[in-house]
């Protein structure tokens, strides 16, 4: 497992922005960042999380690339939330903005037998190698304890949107940053860049 320290964080952050970087690369979870997904009359009713548009385009003024992670589904709902499904959801929701991100979706199936799904770090690496992103340099956001593993364990600053409830949680699974909503985490993230 990998596990850096802040200041070898902020050393890596660091040449990649003197390396002409636009930003750190942020890494974002779709199911519990940039979808709403809840059980509705019919079954499992899916939606884009409040305000997503000007909480992207936020990140978007310090964060270059954005990199949007696709988990196989949950097993015990799997059905409605098909990895098709869920990116027409974003896509249709997001419009013409979907085109400004890294869409990484596990190459392996539905079925959750390989190394992309949470808390593995499998699909930032798929992410890291198809785009030549510089590894352990950048933030995940996510809102469950995996994804903070996930991200903790790529060599990413992490932040969990959402309360962190009790805290008994390691140090691998408690996150940099708890942000109350991804615009809150971009405003995070925009603060710690400057102050860089």
């Amino acid at each position: 497992m990998i596990d850096l320290t802040q200041s070898d964080r902020e050393s890596a952050d660091a040449s990649a922005r003197s390396n002409g970087d636009r930003g750190p690369t942020v890494y974002l979870d779709l199911d519990t960042v940039l979808l709403a997904i809840h059980q509705g009359r019919r079954g499992v009713e899916l939606g884009l999380q409040a305000d997503l548009n000007d909480a992207l385009t936020r990140l978007s003024e310090v964060a270059h690339p954005i990199v949007v992670l696709v988990d196989p589904p949950p097993s015990e709902i799997r059905h409605g939330l098909e990895t098709t499904k869920r990116l027409d959801v974003l896509r249709d929701g997001l419009g013409a903005t979907v085109d400004d991100l890294i869409v990484v979706a596990c190459p392996h199936g539905e079925e959750r037998a390989c190394s992309c799904a949470k808390p593995e770090r499998g699909l930032i690496d798929i992410a890291v190698k198809q785009h030549d992103l510089p590894p352990r340099v950048g933030w995940y956001i996510g809102a469950d304890q995996e994804g903070v593993v996930a991200g903790r364990t790529a060599g990413l600053r992490t932040i969990r949107i959402g309360p962190l409830g009790e805290d008994h949680l390691s140090t691998v699974h408690r996150p940099d940053y708890e942000a109350r909503d991804l615009m809150d985490a971009a405003n995070h993230i925009l603060i710690e860049e400057f102050a860089a």
